[in-house]
């Protein structure tokens, strides 16, 4: 892999089943061929407004499945509304990252080469592992404007993490029941240390892509963030239009006793439009909600919340990479069946909803654990950590079609074809019916030949 190439291609011509698409003003094409490759493919929107002979600022998509359709559904609304060029890769998909790099490499060439892009307003945007691959690409390549990272934070290797003072704005979306919650929450901490313009956007919802509202926010936010630093001339409709929002929210959150979120809405109207309003009476009201013994409640008991999810993320941690290492349970998963039970029954079924939202989101770390760990052994073909995942994930979420599809990749590569095709109709009788992923997933080339495949298929 040579990471260098992404670079020198941007600075030269300067992301579990799909969602039906809406109803398309614009033109959506599916599997674009990439220049030099015979099996690479993407997909693009055009948005109604695009005009052929101006340069157009385009946003690179990475679904986690590499499923092009995917990606840019999550995006036609605001595509729409700040005419962006949409591009969605249907190869880079979570794995190693040097392939990935190769797949977005020869996809971004091939767009240069297409469309007129402004090199001012290049873009990034992923979930999940896509949010990772997107952020890489603008650490590693340095011409991205601004990324907007959905449900995960960077890429946990040194070489791509960014550096002080990236010229990149980075938009962070994390629903409140994520499992990778805490994650973004640390990550925009960080950046904020290392001088990296970012905000961080919460919706109602799990680890999932965001809803359109949420990524309208964003993309509002990351338009704005072009006028503070002088990339484009200040549309002072549209920013009256968002400090109006900002301000709406903030005496909303007050409202309903949110002042946690009060005080950070009104924070971001002094940082961001000291001009429109007087500076001095929203500090006057910033500092009289800091003073307010129910702002120094419900802070102090958020911090408790979050300072418990780090230790018990810990614990399940450094259990989980023990037993793996060891590639087995030396107490036949009554610690697993310990650590379930109390998060489901001191947590789960608290009052709170707090501490609900923190139990399901550290139930579903162990799986997510459990399945992203299992892919890396899948390419090893490391038997013994195999067995292993496998049995814990029967313990944790037998009833989860993922699991049984991580099963049945698992004997397709040991070539044991029937116990293959029982998980995978399990995952069909569980409601996961995404045949075309099936289809594509590479350790399923042998057996997708057989009849019992299709037959299997298309009783569902």
């Amino acid at each position: 892999m040579k990471p260098f190439l992404l670079s020198s291609c941007l600075l030269l011509f300067c992301p579990l089943v799909g969602q039906p698409l809406p109803e398309f003003v614009g033109t959506f094409k599916d599997s674009i061929g990439v220049d030099g490759t015979t099996h690479d493919t993407f997909s693009a929107y055009i948005p109604s407004g695009l005009e052929p002979n101006k340069e157009s600022p385009v946003l690179f998509i990475f679904d986690p499945g590499g499923r092009g359709k995917s990606g840019i559904t999550a995006f036609v609304e605001v595509a729409e509304a700040h005419n962006f060029l949409l591009i969605c890769s249907n190869n880079a998909k979570n794995g190693p990252y040097g392939t990935n790099l190769e797949i977005a490499d020869r996809l971004f060439k091939t767009v240069f080469a297409t469309y007129s892009i402004d090199k001012d307003r290049i873009y990034t945007a992923g979930f999940s592992g896509g949010s990772r691959l997107a952020a890489t690409i603008a650490v590693l390549s340095g011409a991205i404007q601004g990324v907007i990272a959905c449900g995960a934070g960077f890429a946990k290797h040194p070489l791509y993490f960014p550096k002080k003072g990236e010229r990149f704005s980075y938009a962070g979306i994390v629903g409140n029941k994520d499992m990778n919650y805490r994650e973004m929450q640390r990550t925009v901490s960080w950046l904020e240390s290392m001088d990296i313009s970012n905000e961080l956007f919460v919706f109602e919802g799990e680890h999932r892509w965001p809803p359109s509202e949420i990524i309208f926010r964003a993309f509002d936010w990351l338009q704005e963030e072009l006028y503070r630093k002088g990339v484009e001339a200040e549309d002072e409709l549209f920013r009256q239009k968002q400090f109006e929002n900002l301000y709406s929210r903030a005496r909303d959150f007050e409202s309903q006793e949110q002042l946690v979120k009060a005080v950070k809405e009104i924070d971001r109207l002094i940082r961001y439009y000291p001009d429109m309003i007087s500076t001095d009476s929203l500090q006057k009201s910033l500092r009289k909600l800091q003073r307010d013994r129910r702002f120094k409640k419900e802070k102090t008991f958020l911090q408790k919340i979050a300072s418990l999810e780090d230790t018990l993320e810990r614990r399940i941690r450094d259990r989980f990479n023990l037993e793996v290492s060891m590639a087995k349970s030396p107490d036949d998963f009554r610690w697993w069946d310990k650590t379930l039970t109390d998060l489901k029954e001191t947590y789960g079924e608290h009052e709170r909803e707090e501490y609900q939202q923190m139990a399901y989101r550290l139930q579903r770390q162990i799986f997510a654990s459990a399945v992203e760990t299992m892919d890396s052994y899948l390419r090893q073909k490391k038997s013994g950590e195999l067995d292993y995942l496998e049995q814990l994930l029967l313990h944790v979420a037998p009833q989860n079609p993922y699991t049984h599809y991580q099963l049945a990749r698992k004997y397709a590569i040991l070539n044991s074809r029937d116990k293959a095709l029982q998980h995978l109709e399990k995952v069909l009788e569980l409601g996961w019916n995404d045949k075309t992923l099936f289809k594509r997933t590479s350790e399923f080339e042998a057996l997708k030949e057989t009849e019992a495949f299709r037959v299997l298929l298309g009783k569902y």
